[in-house]
């Protein structure tokens, strides 16, 4: 069984973009501290701190030559690949040389896009047509990156390669193309994901390099790990919550200025336990379809029925080194049971991981912290 141990050792690779070619490695004795995260729907962070003294006069040249955007960052735990995207911020004091770093989703906030956004076609054999939404997500992205129209080569990022992807069964029909059915939507790539992709149903992350284009678990899932308090450093809290809990979801796309013409779903069930218990969704996306609302509403109902118990894990708790968990299976979206046993509210509980918060320094070692969505009813 895995267990997430205690690394000997971290390392800091600095890559040319594309994160294959090295540029330089401050030697493990001049890298101080380590901090980074991975998370579900945004964009995760990293960050070394290098002693200048101890990396010497040649590696402390190179690092002052270190360009935000034509260098990578990677982050090896061990042996392991844990993180890498490209550096977004260098900062340098007398002592200490600082390197801020986006993981691989920075390079979609920094490409505008330029493809026709129609997803609507039912012939599979179209360039574009409708689909699992991971499917759309990932033609846009290589629509926008593969011919390499405005850049010195197609794929400048490097990414296509590392797309991984778990599709939905529920199939998609999008377009946000104007009143014309043939406008660009000029905004960036990761916008489109955000504002229309996840909506309905996009779920995406990443490892290492690659960049997860997922859905959200459910409880027929298959469970990554079985936790329990042992397993977590530090106090806990159990919540029951009931602000967070719903008979019936509405979601719309009304608004106060204007009633007329719009549409609405709901999704959930009335059942005598809880009576009616309503929670309304505002959506502002545009060309939302009545399907298109029926799929938020199913997917903002999901936890809240029974009322959710949540396992809240302060700031200063953490994962202990006995945690029969890899750091290659915590990644954001999957399904992890907890079972808390000896408190009041004894349940195991299925949730969904939605970060993992990272900090390593040369002289307490490393604290990996988790942050945990319910997901479902206990078990």
């Amino acid at each position: 069984m895995a267990t997430l141990g205690c690394p000997q050792e971290y390392r800091a690779v600095i890559h040319w973009r594309g994160g294959s070619r090295p540029y330089t490695s401050p030697a493990v004795s001049a890298l101080t501290e380590v901090q980074w995260n991975r998370t579900v729907n945004d964009t995760s962070e990293a960050s070394i701190q290098i002693a200048k003294g101890p990396a010497g006069a040649n590696c402390c040249g190179l690092l002052g030559r270190i360009e935000p955007y034509a260098h990578e960052l990677t982050l090896y735990r061990d042996a392991e690949l844990v993180w890498q995207g490209p550096v977004t911020r260098t900062v340098e004091s007398r002592a200490a040389f600082v390197i801020e770093a986006k993981d691989v989703t920075e390079w979609l906030a920094r490409t505008v896009n330029t493809s026709l956004l129609r997803y609507v076609s039912a012939d599979p054999a179209a360039p574009m047509h409708r689909g699992p939404v991971q499917e759309i997500a990932q033609t846009i992205i290589r629509l926008n990156m593969e011919p390499g129209l405005y850049a010195t080569s197609p794929d400048w990022a490097r990414i296509l390669g590392y797309i991984v992807r778990n599709d939905a069964t529920e199939i998609t029909s999008f377009e946000k193309d104007g009143s014309d059915n043939a406008s660009a939507w000029i905004v960036p790539l990761l916008q489109v994901l955000d504002e229309e992709l996840v909506p309905r149903g996009l779920e995406y992350t990443t490892v290492g390099r690659s960049l997860v284009l997922g859905r959200p678990q459910t409880t027929s899932d298959p469970a990554q790990a079985r936790l329990t308090l042992d397993h977590i450093a530090g106090d806990v809290q159990i919540v029951r919550d009931g602000a967070s809990g719903a008979s019936l979801v509405w979601v719309t796309d009304q608004n106060s200025q204007e009633i007329t013409g719009t549409k609405f779903a709901v999704s959930g069930v009335v059942t005598a336990f809880y009576g009616r218990l309503d929670t309304l969704v505002r959506t502002q996306a545009e060309g939302l379809t009545a399907y298109d609302l029926g799929q938020l509403a199913r997917a903002s109902y999901r936890g809240r029925n029974p009322v959710p118990t949540s396992l809240s894990i302060p700031d200063g708790s953490s994962l202990t080194a006995a945690a029969p968990v890899s750091m290659r299976q915590l990644v954001p979206g999957v399904r992890v049971d907890v079972s808390a046993t000896g408190m009041c509210n004894s349940v195991t509980q299925p949730y969904r991981l939605s970060d993992v918060d990272v900090d390593w320094d040369s002289g307490t070692g490393e604290k990996v912290g988790i942050s945990l969505i319910p997901l479902g009813a206990p078990l």
